[in-house]
């Protein structure tokens, strides 16, 4: 670890290291990507899909799926999860089933949904990684494809991203 030194970086400084960061850079490409997908899918006709559903579109399967998976697939508490899978049974989405365990399914409306939302991505992918050729778009998903897969083995696994 680099020891803390007495000089502070000046303004201009601090506001260059705060604009070049890995970790800005990632997350204005984030939400950037999230939104115009979002966008998409509300214009398929889902205008009351709202981002912290995404969780489930991304965590949602056909076959069924615990609570417990979901929640941590989507790196969220089980209870942030338990409301947004209410609020998607609510849509017509997903329905509970009985069984041990109980697993949520998804409903025909919502495979309708996820093929909606798979279109959805990939028009967002290319509008927003339109700019790069196809070789450095492969570039970038393998290269933060290795990023992920090293933080997935380091993760403790009751630490959440974030809250729904």
């Amino acid at each position: 670890m680099n020891a803390v030194t007495d000089r502070l970086p000046s303004d201009d400084e601090l506001e260059r290291l705060r604009r070049i960061n890995f970790g800005r850079l990632l997350d204005v490409v984030h939400v950037g990507f999230d939104r115009l997908a979002l966008e998409l899918l509300r214009a398929a006709g889902y205008p009351a899909i709202r981002a912290a559903h995404t969780h489930v579109l991304r965590t949602m399967r056909a076959e069924g799926s615990t609570l417990t998976d979901m929640a941590d697939r989507a790196g969220i508490s089980k209870q942030a999860m338990s409301k947004l899978v209410t609020e998607f049974e609510g849509m017509g989405f997903v329905e509970w089933r009985e069984g041990r365990p109980r697993k949520v399914h998804t409903t025909s409306a919502g495979i309708t949904l996820l093929k909606h939302g798979v279109v959805a991505l990939e028009r967002a992918e290319d509008a927003y990684f339109g700019d790069l050729s196809e070789t450095e778009r492969e570039a970038l998903r393998t290269l933060l494809l290795k990023i992920a897969d090293g933080e997935d083995r380091g993760r403790d696994p009751d630490w959440r991203r974030r809250r729904a």
